[in-house]
């Protein structure tokens, strides 16, 4: 099976992790993309970047936004298209690729592009307010875009039950859901070389519309630790409101992340999140997860077995959550077992099933030309 594979920014993230899984599949795969961050990783790797690749740093990636649609509409014709699938990892923009009418298109979506519709006013009010209208119009325009591009795509592979649904509300299209891949292995022989400590820990990018403060003003209440990984443009300000029990340890290498999740007592997520894989992550550890009780954590996290969902984003709902979690016991096979369905095995096994079907189908857009 010949494939090509557009993914729409190469950086250190989920969908990397997704990335890695399909390149594990079809090593010998191109990959275009817009921007790609240098990754000793990902050396071996045929990756194509944009123009962009040249001269705009990749920590840069918005400043181009309304050229994207361009870049798409033109990247056809860099591909090679004597493939027998053509496969868009995207969020936002590689899934309107339009491929030749006989390539069949699988498209894995993290969700429909942010900016433009449910986080529309996260995104705008990141810029100063006099140049907001002119964004907004911008992303008015980038909407249609998305929109007259919705069916290219000949099947849409969420990957959530909450984000394929996302898709059909959004695009009017059936999507199948397809969990990401979790390293649950190492968490796992973590788990069973650690035991719980103290402290409470949560792993998130440090952006306001995460709610970390939210978890930050509960543990300074209760006097209790928690430890913060990750790095973000809130940070100044969470450290600002935080007490002395609260620790900032900022960007964490992956192989130190198993011993600093399994040592916790319990894993607080208070992000409305497309999946969540720091959730399952600590589950495989064994710890239980306290989460947001929203989007991808309800897939995840089941409420009173592996952990406890509360219902608001706010310091008292959290409050309440820990007090609950605190008069529990629990146990953690329960939360290792949990973990297994969501590992790299089971992901690399369901796309490939996935990736027969659509070529076996054959393309959709090909059988409405006829």
């Amino acid at each position: 099976m010949k494939v090509a594979i557009a993914h729409d920014f190469i950086r250190h993230g989920g969908a990397e992790r997704c990335l890695e899984q399909m390149v594990e599949i079809w090593r010998d795969a191109p990959i275009y993309t817009f921007l790609a961050e240098d990754n000793p990783l990902y050396s071996n790797w045929d990756i194509r970047p944009s123009f962009l690749q040249g001269f705009l740093p990749s920590k840069r990636y918005r400043w181009p936004l309304p050229l994207y649609p361009l870049l798409v509409d033109r990247l056809p014709k860099r591909i090679d298209w004597d493939i027998d699938l053509l496969i868009s990892s995207s969020v936002s923009w590689m899934k309107s690729l339009v491929a030749p009418k006989d390539v069949p298109h699988l498209c894995y979506i993290y969700r429909p592009m942010m900016f433009a519709y449910q986080r529309q006013e996260i995104f705008l009010h990141q810029y100063p307010a006099p140049i907001r209208p002119i964004l907004k119009s911008i992303v008015g325009k980038i909407r249609k875009w998305d929109q007259k591009h919705a069916t290219e795509p000949d099947l849409y592979v969420g990957c959530s039950k909450w984000i394929a649904n996302m898709v059909r509300e959004t695009y009017g299209v059936e999507a199948k859901h397809l969990y990401p891949p979790v390293d649950t292995e190492s968490f796992i022989a973590a788990g069973l070389k650690t035991k719980p400590g103290d402290y409470y820990l949560t792993a998130l990018r440090l952006e306001s519309y995460k709610r970390v403060d939210i978890l930050v003003e509960a543990c300074t209440e209760m006097n209790i630790p928690l430890k913060i990984l990750g790095k973000g443009p809130d940070a100044d300000r969470l450290q600002s409101i935080a007490g002395d029990t609260v620790e900032f340890l900022g960007f964490v290498p992956d192989h130190q992340l198993p011993a600093l999740v399994a040592g916790a007592k319990a894993f607080l997520f208070p992000s409305e999140e497309d999946f969540g894989i720091a959730p399952v992550e600590a589950l495989a550890a064994g710890r239980p997860v306290l989460a947001y009780g929203s989007a991808g954590c309800l897939e995840t996290v089941t409420h009173g077995e592996t952990g406890l969902h509360f219902q608001t984003q706010t310091t008292p709902d959290v409050i309440q959550c820990i007090e609950e979690f605190e008069q529990r016991s629990w146990d953690s096979e329960k939360c290792v077992n949990s973990a297994k369905r969501f590992s790299a095995q089971a992901f690399r096994e369901g796309l490939q099933a996935l990736a027969e079907g659509v070529i076996n189908n054959g393309s959709l857009r090909s059988s409405a030309a006829k």
